[in-house]
């Protein structure tokens, strides 16, 4: 088979919750000398889209999308351990947590290996942060970026005082902050004081390239 033809089967492998078929045909793409990178965002990364899109449609529902998940990371452990390696540089650090309030776990576990596989290294804080955790993440970690997890419009509006205590620390020229999740609005975060806000790891990738001045 081709290379397309290998990433359009894994991309319908995710989305039509094939479990069975992802291991195989991933370490298949890559038997075949794809780049993890590629594997990660044309295939399986592509299917979580599609799933997303259908989902956001009405088309799909959240115990499938949980399924979909579950193939994805399937796919996604054959791959990871492979896209430190891929990397040719580092394009800059970034520490992602789920602001205080907030326990969900798989739009940042989708998330991260996106950013990854597109050139960051990405610290996971963990789940219901509060704002002192941020603040002991960049001291820690010297990010570039801080991603703060927004799954819920409640969490979300939440932002304005985990940037406001970040700023109190002192760090927050240091930092680029972006929101992330189906519940954020970028012009909203502006407002709260972040930089920038998406609802897709793909757009955010951009975006923060931008932010960072190398898009």
């Amino acid at each position: 088979m081709s290379e397309t033809e290998i990433l359009s089967q894994l991309s319908a492998a995710v989305e039509n919750l094939d479990l069975a078929g992802v291991v195989p045909l991933t370490r298949s793409a890559l038997d075949q000398g794809m780049a993890p990178a590629k594997v990660l965002n044309e295939g399986l990364s592509a299917g979580m889209r599609e799933v997303g899109k259908k989902f956001n449609s009405g088309d799909m529902f959240m115990p499938e999308v949980l399924v979909a998940c579950d193939v994805y990371f399937a796919g996604l452990d054959v791959v990871r351990p492979l896209l430190a390696a891929d990397r040719t540089h580092v394009l800059g650090k970034i520490i992602m947590g789920n602001i205080h309030g907030d326990v969900h776990t798989v739009g940042k576990q989708v998330a991260m290996p996106v950013f990854e596989a597109s050139g960051f290294e990405v610290v996971d804080l963990g789940e219901d942060l509060n704002d002192e955790a941020f603040v002991e993440g960049i001291r820690k970690h010297n990010p570039q970026v801080v991603g703060l997890g927004t799954y819920m419009t409640s969490t979300f509006m939440h932002t304005a005082k985990t940037v406001e205590a970040i700023t109190k620390a002192g760090l927050r020229d240091k930092v680029k902050i972006i929101c992330g999740g189906p519940a954020v609005d970028a012009e909203a975060a502006r407002r709260m004081g972040a930089d920038d806000a998406s609802d897709d790891a793909w757009k955010g990738v951009e975006k923060i390239k931008r932010l960072l001045g190398i898009a």
